[in-house]
């Protein structure tokens, strides 16, 4: 899939919480592989998550975690 058609794509949590958007991804230069995917939650509020946390990607992304465990693995980046 196209990085383009995944910026802006609704993200939800496993408890069906509306998180935010993706955003952009962080990316090793050297090997060319996404290493982070950034979620825009809010206006000042962003995370990063590992490819593994996401279960499904369709109309939107659905990821593994619930907010409260989001935010205790990955905390809170700006």
């Amino acid at each position: 899939m196209l990085v383009k058609k995944l910026l802006g794509k609704e993200v939800i949590s496993s408890h069906g919480e509306k998180l935010g958007k993706i955003a952009d991804f962080d990316i090793d230069v050297i090997s060319a592989k996404v290493k982070q995917v950034v979620i825009q939650a809010g206006f000042n509020k962003k995370y990063k998550i590992m490819l593994d946390d996401i279960v499904t990607v369709g109309d939107k992304v659905i990821l593994r975690l619930s907010e409260e465990d989001l935010n205790k693995k990955t905390g809170k980046t700006k």
